[in-house]
């Protein structure tokens, strides 16, 4: 009953300072109906949202309100072990990761050079020099030599996910004659020094092993320990990190408040709800295998008898049953087809196996539903559930994930690829690689901002329609072939030269049919 009061006494508060402010007002409005305006308005302002009443059942509900750098520090130890945990060991984390780097990675996000010649066209030849450099390049961009720059692409894409941010570090190598000298480290998050931590002694300001400008926030340095701190060879007992510039050093994360510095795992709303979940079905599959043990039970009312040939209770000894079975005559299994005899007394009974029970599927997919919300997927792409989906609720679902790719390929463009190619180009003209570059030695950053950027695309949901529709977009100039390509990942100008070699080979080989056949013509005119 208390409980119900509490509920219910912010609703009648609310409804009792408007009824006292509607009788005043209107009281004070007969003789100033400015007065009673204001007096309105000044009781309106003492009124506040729901959300941050601190009375009646959610009183106890407080967050902290703190920076995001100050929330982030205090959790992010343990939401990245438990998100690399749930990759490791949740098939649903694990397989959405895998689908979603799939779809926003694939093959590779490749560049399409613009640089423009001096009359303000496009420079044909200058743009396909510098994406064969890529080309080229891109199988040894790994300082390790392990992967290739679509394989880093996927790797980072990763890392954001499960870690929240990734440090990309270039490295000058010149071992490789005619490819451009820039090669890649990928450094985990983990190998920031955390002491540097606060104001520093040049002036500057550290913030979990960022150094920044004190002014303007802007990363001057990143202190990089020698080793990775979870490794079992680990060697950073001296505590040793190394200084990097800024300059030299990619901050992949995704900034989501104004106040942060540093990058949180993607996962973060989803880590409890999956790891609950995984733990629920692990409990349920032992309670079922617990269930499925026992098959049958032998029941007695007679426990104090201990076996064949003992009088009934209450009776003559000389009125005994004798079935020739004792209690340790039982089976442990049953055999089939088998006839058992039972000691006196014995009462077969069945074992009923009800684990998991009605309410586990319902559970189960309401919390995956959750879950699938949360990393931005449909349930149905989230789940491989299709069992209850429509045509049309299924092509929605898989429009509004494509949303989310794109939304991510932007993500990777902008935070990773664009640094990414002035790097190149940069390294390419140190190299003489690229030496023709229109004014790159007086200013550099309109060759560095001349790429556009091949994302995969998706083939169409359904192709009759969709072609369909993409006809009459292009006759109603609402969108162009160029567009309806990239969307499906590919290059117009690619496929349409591909078409063009296409056709020029098709035209000799008709041209060569037509010599053949009138070549057996006259074979046959010369016969007859």
């Amino acid at each position: 009953m208390d409980e119900r009061i509490e509920a219910y006494r912010p609703g009648f508060r609310r409804r009792a300072y408007d009824a006292v402010t509607a009788l005043v007002g209107g009281a004070v409005g007969l003789f100033s109906p400015l007065r009673a305006s204001f007096y309105r308005h000044g009781r309106e302002v003492y009124r506040t949202y729901v959300a941050g009443e601190l009375s009646g059942p959610n009183k106890n509900y407080r967050p902290r309100n703190k920076s995001a750098d100050a929330e982030i520090k205090r959790a992010a130890k343990w939401i990245t072990a438990r998100a690399r945990d749930q990759v490791q060991n949740n098939g649903y984390i694990s397989g959405a990761i895998d689908k979603i780097c799939n779809n926003v990675v694939r093959n590779g996000i490749r560049p399409q050079a613009s640089f423009k010649d001096r009359h303000g066209s496009q420079d044909t030849a200058l743009n396909e020099k510098a994406e064969g450099l890529w080309s080229r390049w891109a199988r040894y961009a790994d300082i390790t030599g392990h992967d290739s720059v679509a394989a880093l692409q996927r790797l980072i894409l990763r890392h954001v996910w499960i870690d929240g941010e990734v440090l990309v570090h270039r490295v000058w190598d010149t071992s490789l004659k005619g490819i451009v000298p820039l090669r890649l480290e990928i450094i985990e998050c983990d190998l920031l020094d955390g002491r540097i931590d606060g104001p520093l002694a040049n002036g500057n300001i550290g913030r979990r092993g960022i150094e920044m400008d004190a002014a303007t926030g802007k990363p001057v340095a990143y202190h990089i320990l020698d080793s990775h701190p979870g490794d079992y060879l680990y060697l950073g007992v001296s505590g040793k990190s190394r200084r990097i510039d800024a300059a030299d050093i990619i901050h992949v994360f995704d900034r989501r408040r104004a106040s942060q510095t540093r990058g949180i795992s993607w996962l973060a709303a989803i880590i409890m709800e999956s790891y609950d979940l995984n733990e629920y079905k692990g409990i349920e599959r032992i309670g079922a295998k617990l269930a499925a043990a026992f098959g049958v039970f032998v029941k007695t009312s007679f426990p104090d008898i201990p076996g064949a040939g003992i009088g009934i209770p209450g009776g003559s000894q000389a009125n005994t049953i004798d079935t020739g079975v004792g209690w340790g005559d039982l089976p442990d299994y049953i055999d089939p087809g088998r006839i058992q005899k039972l000691p006196f007394g014995a009462d077969i009974k069945i074992a009923e196996h009800n684990r998991p029970g009605t309410q586990y599927e319902p559970f189960v997919r309401d919390s995956v539903r959750g879950m699938s919300a949360g990393v931005g997927m449909s349930y149905e792409s989230f789940s491989n559930d299709r069992s209850s989906s429509s045509y049309s609720s299924g092509r929605d679902g898989s429009l509004e994930s494509r949303l989310s790719y794109g939304g991510q390929q932007f993500f990777l463009c902008e935070k990773l690829l664009d640094r990414l190619w002035a790097w190149f180009i940069e390294g390419a003209f140190l190299a003489g690689l690229l030496s023709d570059l229109r004014g790159y030695a007086f200013d550099p950053l309109p060759n560095h901002e001349a790429v556009d950027w091949q994302t995969p695309g998706w083939t169409w949901v359904d192709p009759l329609k969709d072609s369909k529709a993409a006809d009459q977009g292009i006759a109603n100039v609402t969108t162009t072939r160029g567009k309806i390509a990239a969307n499906m990942g590919d290059n117009w100008d690619e496929t349409l030269n591909a078409a063009v070699r296409e056709e020029e080979k098709l035209g000799k080989l008709y041209a060569l049919r037509a010599k053949n056949q009138k070549l057996l013509g006259d074979i046959k005119n010369a016969d007859t």
